[in-house]
C-alpha cells in the first residue's frame, strides 16, 4: 500500500468489508427479492460519483469492497470506473450479478481490471430458475460461467474467483438431489447455498421454511450435507441457512467489522436495514408481519465514513450487540439465526419483542 493511500485513510476503521449499493436498478424480477417492492415507488437510481468518491477514502482500510446492494451492479454506467477506483486503493473488489449483462467484452474488462470475486446468482438447477428469477435465465448463467472460465484461461488469470450464490426456496427442496451434478458441471471456485432470510409477504414467508418441524429440519440438513459430499472439491461448498430452531445468536452480518452504504450514501449496519422512512415495509418473522424500522447513522459525503463509524449513535448500536442485547431494529431479523450446518442440538427460539414503544 502506498504512503499516500495510508495517509489518506488515517483514522478510518479497519473493516473486513464495505458493501456498497451502487444502484437500485435491476433488469430482473426475482420473486423473492425486495427490490421490485421498492421499485413500485422508486424506479431505481444510481449512486453518484460524488458519493462514491467520498466513500473511497475508506477503501484502503477495508479487506474487501463489495459493489452490490438491491440492484444489478452492471447497470451502473460507471461500474468499471468504480472498480478501478477500488483496485487503485489497493483493496480487493467483489460483485454479485444476475449474469444477464456479462458479455465477453465485459468479462475481459473485469479480468483486466483485477476483479477479485464474481458471484453469480441462481435459484434452481434447471429452467425452474427462470420462473423464480424472471429476467435472469439459467442458460445465461451457464453461458456466463463457461465464458468466465474460458476468458480467464486465455488471459492467464485465476481471477475473478467464480462464486455461485444458490438461493434454495422452501418449495424447491427437491432440487437438492440434483445439485451435485449441477455444481460439478459448472465447476465454480465456491458455492454458497442459502435459504431465504427476508420475506416481505406471506407467500415468501412460506418459502423461508424448507422443513415442517424440528425433526424434519434435521432431515433437511442431512440432505444438504449428503449433497455436499457428492460435489467435486466439497470443501468449496458452504451453507447460509435460516434455522428457526437455533437459540438467539450473534448477527451473521459482522456488524462490528463491516458496514453497508446505500445508493444515497447512507451508512448502515447491513443491506437488510436499507429501508427508508417512507417505505413502510413489513417483514415476516415467525409467521407474522413486523415493521422494518429505518436506521440512519449519517451520509457520505456529507460526513466521512470515519466520523460516522465513530459517532455516538453508531457506537451505541454496536455496543448493544456486544452486551448481548438486540437493538429494536434487529429484533425480528433472521440474521441472528443463521446455521452453517455445524451447530448441534438447536433449541427453539423465543422472541417476545413487538416493536419500539
Amino acid at each position: 500500500m502506498g504512503l499516500m493511500r495510508i495517509l489518506g485513510s488515517w483514522g478510518y476503521p479497519a473493516l473486513d468489508w464495505i458493501q456498497v449499493g451502487i444502484t437500485t436498478r435491476c433488469n430482473a424480477e426475482c420473486i423473492y427479492c425486495p427490490s421490485p417492492v421498492f421499485r413500485k415507488k422508486d424506479p431505481g437510481r444510481h449512486m453518484s460519483m460524488q458519493t462514491f468518491t467520498g466513500l473511497s477514502r475508506a477503501f484502503p482500510r477495508a479487506g474487501l469492497v463489495y459493489l452490490q446492494g438491491w440492484g444489478e451492479p452492471m447497470m451502473h454506467p460507471e461500474f468499471m470506473f468504480m472498480l478501478k477506483m477500488v483496485k487503485d486503493k489497493g483493496t480487493k473488489a467483489g460483485v454479485t450479478s444476475n449474469a444477464s449483462l456479462l458479455t465477453d467484452e465485459r468479462i475481459r474488462r473485469l479480468v483486466d481490471q483485477g476483479l477479485d470475486v464474481l458471484g453469480l446468482s441462481v435459484a434452481g438447477v434447471d429452467e425452474a430458475n427462470d420462473r423464480i428469477r424472471p429476467g435472469s435465465p439459467i442458460k445465461k448463467v451457464r453461458q456466463a460461467v463457461e465464458n468466465v472460465h474460458r476468458i480467464r484461461t486465455l488471459m492467464g488469470s485465476s481471477t475473478p474467483a467464480l462464486h455461485l450464490a444458490y438461493m434454495l426456496l422452501g418449495s424447491r427442496r427437491g432440487d437438492i438431489r440434483r445439485m451435485p451434478g449441477f455444481f460439478n458441471a459448472l465447476a465454480p471456485d465456491q458455492v454458497v447455498v442459502s435459504t431465504l432470510t427476508l420475506a416481505l409477504d406471506q407467500e415468501m414467508d412460506k418459502e423461508m421454511y424448507p422443513a415442517r418441524d424440528k425433526d424434519d429440519f434435521e432431515e433437511f440438513k442431512a440432505e444438504l450435507l449428503d449433497m455436499k459430499s457428492q460435489v467435486d472439491g466439497q470443501e468449496k461448498v458452504f451453507f447460509h441457512v435460516y434455522n428457526p430452531y437455533l437459540p438467539d445468536g450473534p448477527c451473521s452480518e459482522n456488524i462490528h467489522r463491516a458496514c453497508y452504504v446505500d445508493v444515497d450514501g447512507r451508512v448502515l449496519p447491513c443491506v437488510y436495514t436499507d429501508v427508508s422512512a417512507e417505505d413502510r415495509v413489513y417483514r415476516y418473522f415467525q409467521g407474522r408481519p413486523h415493521p422494518v424500522y429505518p436506521i440512519d447513522f449519517g451520509h457520505v459525503p456529507d460526513d466521512s465514513l470515519k466520523s460516522i463509524w465513530k459517532s455516538r449513535q453508531y457506537r451505541k448500536f454496536r455496543g448493544r450487540f456486544s452486551a448481548g442485547e438486540c437493538p429494536e431494529e434487529c429484533a425480528t431479523c433472521t440474521k441472528r439465526f443463521i446455521d452453517d450446518l455445524t451447530h448441534e442440538d438447536p433449541e427453539p427460539i423465543r422472541v417476545d419483542y413487538t416493536g419500539p414503544a
